[in-house]
């Protein structure tokens, strides 16, 4: 999953391991880090893929520069064009690719939002029908009537979460149309 975030944020130049957890931290939702043990191993794995290379100077310190290689470019677009599969990391996926959309063909962009599109329509349907359920349960179940108003109320916050995001994405479409 880093792979893609790396190798899309060394296309726009050299970077320390430092510059690159603080850009992969602030691509992942918020609160959640990502630590030396999984970023350092991440490129040196790049890197003996030949994805990467680093080279080691001095500037007061010593500091290791990361830079892509053209085969990191080569493999960076190929994993933009896989699909995102439908899991537990398919959001952060989603939006690691929608910060690099500049990095691929039109073309590609336009395949990356309508599959984020169909992906937020699903969800949309999940969440309305999800809602409509917990409509029809607080008049069979009145003893519980309160539980499902309040999952009602939830469920509505996903249903808004969810048309913003598609408002987004229609927007960013035409813009590309």
């Amino acid at each position: 999953m880093y792979d893609l975030l790396l190798l899309g944020s060394l296309i726009t130049g050299d970077k320390t391991g430092y510059k690159l957890q603080k850009i992969v931290g602030s691509a992942l939702q918020p609160m959640r880090k990502v630590s030396s043990g999984v970023l350092y191993p991440s490129l040196e794995r790049l890197e003996k893929e030949g994805l990467v290379t680093s080279t080691i100077y001095e500037e007061g310190r010593k500091l290791k520069l990361w830079h892509i290689t053209t085969k990191g470019v080569e493999r960076f677009i190929e994993l933009m064009k896989e699909t995102v599969p439908s899991d537990a990391k398919r959001n952060d996926m989603i939006h690691f690719k929608l910060r690099s959309l500049d990095s691929v063909t039109r073309t590609e962009q336009l395949r990356i939002l309508e599959e984020f599109q169909a992906f937020i329509e699903k969800d949309l349907a999940f969440y309305q029908k999800a809602q409509e359920d917990m409509v029809a349960h607080q008049t069979r179940f009145p003893e519980n009537a309160e539980r499902f108003r309040i999952l009602v109320e939830a469920y509505e916050l996903d249903i808004q979460i969810a048309k913003t995001k598609l408002t987004w994405i229609e927007k960013q479409i035409a813009d590309r149309n």
